[in-house]
């Protein structure tokens, strides 16, 4: 594991932000060159600083990535964490109704989506995800985006979708109609490219980005309601 230390010749503060300057050049080349194609010297002069430093403050390359992803965890916490821990509480009362669990749904999803799609800041750490998500990083990489994010998210989600279906949360037809509707969110942003010439579009702005955000969230009501339909009278309406 990566070790965190303070720079010796300038106290904790200094080696933090040297640290965190590290940290941010490398989510900047890690997202447009892949894990492979980023060197440490190539990572260290883009931070300012000289290449023992990284070995200082994480050991080796997949030390700095591994310290990225740990960022990257941290910063959807502090967007995600409220929104999640409602969604589990609704999703923690035995009556409560169908309604209740669609908005749980649409609210997390809206909260996720504004993460994605509404910060101009936020394209390296969408390039670094969407070359994780290709299994281009380190297996230790996706245990940690796992072990942090996924398991929580997907074990609400999962939750609600079997509440909805009448099936267990742990079925696998719940798991897969789970994947299929969180991921649409995530589908369109790394297809970026893809989608803005498909609809013509000069760029994946602001406007673009609210019209995005306001299908999604009309196509996943209709589908989460459609499931409910689907689920028969007999388990309706509780």
């Amino acid at each position: 594991m990566a070790r965190h230390r303070p720079a010796a010749e300038g106290g904790y503060q200094r080696g933090e932000e040297t640290r965190a300057r590290i940290i941010e050049a490398a989510l900047r080349l890690f997202g447009a060159h892949g894990f492979d194609g980023a060197s440490t010297r190539d990572i260290a002069r883009e931070a300012g600083v000289n290449a023992p430093a990284l070995q200082y403050y994480f050991d080796n390359k997949e030390g700095v990535y591994l310290a990225c992803i740990d960022c990257f965890v941290e910063r959807v916490w502090t967007v995600l964490e409220d929104v999640v821990g409602a969604a589990e509480g609704v999703v923690a009362r035995a009556d409560a109704a169908d309604a209740e669990l669609v908005d749980a749904y649409l609210a997390l999803q809206a909260r996720f989506s504004s993460f994605l799609y509404e910060r101009p800041d936020d394209d390296h750490w969408r390039q670094l995800m969407a070359r994780e998500r290709a299994g281009q990083g380190p297996a230790a990489a996706f245990e940690r985006i796992d072990s942090g994010i996924n398991r929580r998210v997907f074990a609400v989600t999962s939750s609600i979708i079997g509440r909805l279906t009448g099936r267990p949360a742990t079925d696998e037809e719940t798991r897969i109609r789970t994947i299929v509707i969180d991921s649409q969110t995530t589908a369109l942003k790394l297809m970026r490219r893809h989608v803005v010439a498909a609809l013509g579009w000069e760029t994946f702005g602001l406007r673009e980005t609210g019209r995005v955000h306001e299908v999604i969230q009309n196509q996943t009501r209709i589908l989460l309601e459609g499931l409910v339909a689907q689920r028969g009278p007999a388990r309706r309406g509780r």
